[in-house]
This record gives C-alpha cells, sequence and structure tokens, in this order.
C-alpha cells in the first residue's frame, strides 16, 4: 500500500517538472526528494519517470501513479479543511499571502499591531503578488490586488485604487521642461509607450521592459525612467513624483480572501476583519488623494 507521503513526491516532481522545483514546493532538499522518488519506484518495482539529459518525463505507469496522488491529495485537503473549519480556538497559526510592495508600504505596519492585540495566533507570511492556491492551503488567507478573484473563495473587495506614472526627482529634474520620456514598461504592455503618454509627451520610448513590480520599482529609484504604478507605492516612496501633465487612473482592486470552509474559524475571521478595518483607514493613500 503506497501512502500520500510516498506518493506527493512524485506529485510534486511531475507538477515542477524535476526535482528542483518539487525541492522548493515540498520545503526540502534537492537529494531528499532524488532519494524518495527512487525509493518509491523501488517499493512499486516499476519507473516512474524516464531519465533523460534535460529532464525527467513521465512514463505510463508514473501517469497511473499521479492520478492516484491527485485523488488522495484532494481527499487530503478536504479532511483538513474540515478539521481546520470545526477549530474554534482564538489562536495557532495561520498562513497569509500578500504582494510584497504592499507589506513593505502598508502591512508590516497591520501585521505587527495584529501580533500585538492577538498574540496568540502566529503569523507565517507568503511574499507574493501571484493569486495562491487557497483550496490547496497554500495559504489560509489571501490579500491580494485583482478585479477578477477566484468566484469560489469567500472574502470581500476592501477598496478601489488609482495608479498614476511616477518618475525619480532626479530624472525629473534631468528632463525638466522636454517633450521626451523614458519609459519602464511591463512585458504585457508591449514595445510602445501608453496612448496618454503619447499624448503629451509625442517623443516618448520605452527604454526597458520588467515582469515585476519590484524591479519596476526600483528601475524608477535608479532613474532610468517613468513607470506606471499604484499610488500607494509611488506617493509613498521618498523620492518620487508624479510626472507632469498626467491624471491617476484606475487600478486593481485589493481583496481579502479564504477558502470557504475556513470562513467561520475564529483567527481567520478576526485577522480579515482586522486587515480590512486598517486598510480601509487608507483609502485615501491608495486612491492617491
Amino acid at each position: 500500500m503506497y501512502s500520500w507521503d510516498d506518493l506527493k513526491y512524485a506529485l510534486a516532481v511531475h507538477r515542477n517538472g524535476g526535482l528542483s522545483g518539487a525541492a522548493r514546493e515540498l520545503g526540502v532538499n534537492h537529494s531528499t526528494v532524488s532519494r524518495r522518488l527512487s525509493a518509491l519506484e523501488t517499493q512499486m518495482g516499476v519507473r516512474l519517470f524516464d531519465r533523460f539529459a534535460n529532464g525527467l518525463s513521465v512514463t505510463a505507469f508514473g501517469k497511473h501513479a499521479i492520478k492516484t496522488a491527485e485523488e488522495m491529495e484532494l481527499h487530503a485537503l478536504d479532511l483538513d479543511l474540515t478539521i481546520a473549519g470545526q477549530d474554534m480556538v482564538l489562536g495557532g497559526p495561520l498562513k497569509i499571502s500578500a504582494p510584497q510592495l504592499l507589506i513593505q508600504k502598508v502591512l508590516a505596519g497591520v501585521f505587527v499591531q495584529f501580533t500585538k492585540a492577538y498574540p496568540n495566533i502566529h503569523l507565517t507570511i507568503i511574499a507574493t503578488s501571484d493569486a495562491v492556491n487557497l483550496h490547496r492551503r497554500e495559504a489560509d488567507v489571501s490579500i491580494l490586488a485583482s478585479n477578477e478573484p477566484e468566484g469560489t473563495l469567500w472574502g470581500r473587495k476592501i477598496l478601489s485604487q488609482q495608479c498614476m506614472y511616477y518618475v525619480s526627482e532626479t530624472y525629473l529634474a534631468d528632463h525638466s521642461g522636454e517633450d521626451t520620456l523614458d519609459c519602464i514598461n511591463f512585458l504585457w504592455r508591449g514595445d510602445d509607450p501608453a496612448e496618454e503618454i503619447l499624448k503629451v509627451y509625442p517623443a516618448a520610448q520605452v527604454v526597458a521592459k520588467f515582469d515585476d513590480m519590484v524591479a519596476v520599482h526600483s528601475a524608477v529609484q535608479a532613474n532610468m525612467g517613468a513607470a506606471r504604478m499604484p499610488c500607494f507605492l509611488g506617493d509613498s516612496t521618498e523620492g518620487f513624483r508624479r510626472v507632469p501633465g498626467l491624471e491617476t487612473q484606475p487600478y486593481s482592486d485589493i481583496w481579502v480572501l479564504t477558502h470557504p470552509d475556513l470562513q467561520k474559524l475564529p483567527r481567520v475571521r478576526v485577522f480579515m476583519k482586522f486587515v480590512s478595518d486598517a486598510l480601509s483607514k487608507n483609502k485615501e493613500l491608495f486612491m492617491g488623494t
């Protein structure tokens, strides 16, 4: 009989395309994943993955094992959520996910206040702008910026926010009065400056593209040029200035969400209310007013 503890290593290897990604997901080292996978294959008497120079490829036997592992995972998660949902103690562990820069500028202080108010609730913070999988218990509560969060989750929109284009004071001083502007784009915005920029700065050009807001924020600090970012970030960063002649625009809403089975858990409810109240008090910062 193969246990979930055995099969989860094969499932993690399959999902992540290799041993290194599986190790990161499971929080163990590369050699542990390799050893556990080999032990499982020996126990089963079949090879689950073919080893090649460029990676691993799941075998026919492996596909059957992965399907079984996925079914076992669903049952384990369902049991975990059911048990967690019956835990009525105002204390214990609570895993939170939130964007890194939102933590840096606003949420870190909120977390400090929360831990002082509820010392028996022990927070674990995952700093990510990606939507974590609450169904797989990657987090208990997710704070994220989105206009279309997953509909099966439970929670609420905390507030709306606005964005603006920002440059450093140094860049602005060096390019005062010019009709050009060096633009920093996100990859998905393409190679051309936004239309609203070209209307005011017809000679504007894109000088770099990034896939991450933390990197964009650093590029503006390094005087590379102008970038679009939420007002809470741009207005609260020392040495940043709004690009003259442009107006604020709508940006993604801020939500706090949890799995429906955890909504009655006291530590989840008290945290969601606490963070909602704290962020709502900063409405002007998020709206850029």
